[in-house]
């Protein structure tokens, strides 16, 4: 349970999005009802702060068995769902199953990471990023050295809040030996030694991982075209779309998602001298497609930007430490948590208009393409 000094976000008359896990459950819930939807709920063991049930919810539109399908997850990252959750939510109250082609599904899986929503984290509730475990047990990771070397600056074992002035002064020195993308890659591409750190892979699949596995197989098994879609928040312009692509450009995700809202918003995480992020290892909708075994299957991490990076390694290290160490009922701590929050769902009812503006573009581009793809396009 909670303690009692915790705050949940206050409302004001500006705020578009859902504040917490439980309102943003509420929301999805009440739209597919609204929807004439069933909702399939999918428990996960850990609590709430409040002590509340968490779930993994999933609504399928359109085709029980689907040649093709768009699959839109949310709050894989915990704390970057709640615009993920309202466009899901969105998405519901505006599209009609009824005008979608015979052989098409829409998928929405709501809060893939329902303990990181509730609790303000990115990681669950085994300090593992869902985003670097997708097959874990059946993964043989590539170590990530950089990080061994990163870890003690990333997550210092210091008795107090870390200084903010030391944590960059120590990564500036290490950018003034290693280079930034070395650093900004280290830090974010994904480990597998270091259980209390940032980005944690795991050990084996984690719970969420293997329900999420047995959600899109008993709603896509046998699917000839996917198209994956993971919403996110944080990297990227503010209110903006950037799409990563896991394949070179010139491939044809690369082209399939340049489709969708221009070359410009696509970003190649290799062969692309341009990259801001590093290919990551353990992605969800990257491997969705290979695990149905579908001849085509696109994906991408969509972004909506927030802040810049340096605000969110700078939050992200004061947040894990308060994790390690801290207590979310210190006003110091729970302050750390919030400004952590709000790098990734900030408080400015402008950032929530555009951001909302452009997921729903790229909602309404992404279930149009599907509609549209045909047997002979690749």
């Amino acid at each position: 349970m909670m303690p009692m000094s915790w705050r949940e976000p206050q409302r004001t008359a500006s705020h578009v999005l859902p504040l917490t896990y439980s309102e943003c459950r509420a929301r999805f819930l009440r739209a597919a009802l609204q929807a004439a939807q069933a909702v399939d709920a999918h428990g996960i063991p850990a609590p709430g702060p409040f002590d509340e049930r968490l779930t993994i919810d999933v609504v399928h539109l359109g085709a029980a068995i689907p040649r093709r399908a768009l699959l839109i997850l949310s709050g894989v990252h915990g704390v970057e769902g709640f615009i993920g959750s309202a466009l899901q939510s969105d998405l519901l109250q505006r599209l009609d199953p009824t005008t979608l082609p015979g052989d098409m599904a829409v998928v929405l899986v709501h809060g893939v990471n329902p303990w990181g929503m509730a609790w303000s984290r990115r990681q669950n509730e085994s300090n593992v990023d869902l985003n670097r475990n997708w097959r874990r047990s059946e993964m043989d990771p590539i170590h990530n050295d950089a990080y061994d070397r990163l870890h003690a600056t990333v997550c210092p074992d210091t008795e107090a809040l870390p200084s903010l002035d030391e944590l960059f002064a120590r990564v500036q020195a290490l950018v003034q030996v290693q280079g930034a993308t070395w650093v900004a890659d280290g830090i974010t591409k994904g480990q597998y030694r270091h259980a209390d750190g940032l980005h944690y892979g795991g050990e084996q699949t984690e719970a969420s991982c293997l329900t999420l596995e047995r959600i899109v197989a008993q709603h896509l098994t046998g699917v000839e075209r996917l198209f994956t879609l993971d919403l996110h928040t944080g990297h990227g312009p503010p209110g903006a779309v950037t799409l990563l692509c896991d394949q070179p450009p010139g491939s044809a995700q690369y082209g399939f998602l340049s489709a969708l809202m221009g070359a410009e918003r696509v970003e190649a995480t290799v062969d692309n001298p341009d990259a801001t992020t590093a290919l990551k290892s353990g992605q969800i909708a990257n491997g969705i497609g290979a695990f149905l075994g579908s001849p085509v299957a696109y994906a991408t991490s969509a972004e909506l930007g927030t802040v810049s990076e340096g605000k969110q390694l700078a939050a992200t290290v004061l947040e894990n430490w308060v994790a390690r160490h801290g207590n979310r009922s210190d006003p110091d701590h729970a302050a750390a948590v919030w400004r952590y929050r709000y790098c990734f769902t900030p408080e400015d009812p402008e950032w929530e208009q555009a951001a909302m503006a452009a997921g729903r573009e790229l909602m309404q581009a992404s279930v149009t393409a599907v509609s549209g793809w045909s047997d002979h396009e690749q």
